[in-house]
């Protein structure tokens, strides 16, 4: 049977390295009405500025949906494992669709397979993940639905009539990333995997609000100890720079974030 896949020629080749080769494309998909309960509680919440978890709540588990669905589709396609694996979220009128896809990978020389990982990284940082002594796990998330608020939006314009920082919006965009951050961690904790590799940070625009979401790759290596099992590392490296250092005897140990909100005020 013909396979179709997502993976692109240098992917393919890269897998080959680790003795894998492409099979098919995976998706699913979930698709949510915000409903008017969740409209006004939100827009309750929006008054001040700060997560909205009902809309964070909501998101996740439309994220959730989608990710195991694919999942399912994969295990009835067969493979050890789903690169280059994403999350999308595609707003439509009085809905939201979460949309998750992948591509299936296989092992030639195992006739029974069993799904073992999925991950963000496509054929080519999949090679330099596991050339570098990781094991993929799964792919995690970590997401906050947000707003600037009202109060936070009219302090902000005041602010914003000469330069300087508004530290409202600061603080705002400062605790939601942290909130993110510590999300991912979390459920590559759930999992048992010591790092979050290849985190890339989205901000989505999303009914009236925003939603800040961190995906990346829970794996495991072997050279980090017990401690590092209680708080994973955390890493925004792509995986070809991680592979790099490693090679030079380096390991990333921490995302760091700081956040300033300035005003340059009437120009």
């Amino acid at each position: 049977m013909v396979a179709i896949s997502g993976l692109s020629g240098n992917e393919i080749f890269c897998l080959r390295q680790q003795g894998m080769y492409p099979g098919d494309l995976v998706i699913g998909n979930s698709v949510f009405s915000l409903g008017l309960i969740g409209g006004i509680s939100s827009g309750l919440k929006t008054i001040v500025g700060g997560e909205v978890s009902e809309v964070t709540s909501i998101i996740h588990e439309g994220r959730q949906k989608a990710y195991a669905r694919m999942l399912a589709e994969a295990e009835k396609h067969g493979g050890i494992g789903i690169t280059g694996v994403n999350n999308d979220l595609v707003q439509q009128v009085g809905n939201v669709e979460f949309l998750s896809i992948g591509s299936c990978v296989h092992k030639g020389d195992e006739k029974s397979e069993k799904l073992e990982f999925s991950t963000s990284a496509d054929g080519q940082e999949l090679y330099c993940q596991i050339d570098a002594g990781f094991v993929p796990k799964k792919f995690v998330f970590g997401n906050v639905a947000y707003s600037i608020g009202v109060g936070g939006g009219i302090l902000g314009s005041l602010k914003s009539l000469k330069r300087g920082e508004i530290k409202e919006f600061s603080s705002i965009f400062n605790q939601t990333r942290h909130l993110a951050l510590k999300r991912i961690q979390s459920e590559a904790l759930n999992i048992g995997a010591n790092a979050v590799l290849g985190i890339q940070t989205s901000i989505i625009p999303f009914a009236g609000m925003q939603e800040m979401v961190m995906i990346g790759t829970a794996s495991n290596h072997p050279a980090l100890t017990v401690a590092w099992c209680q708080s994973p590392i955390t890493s925004d490296l792509t995986n070809q720079e991680m592979w790099n250092l490693i090679n030079l005897g380096y390991m990333p140990l921490k995302l760091v974030l700081g956040v300033s909100v300035y005003s340059l005020g009437f120009v």
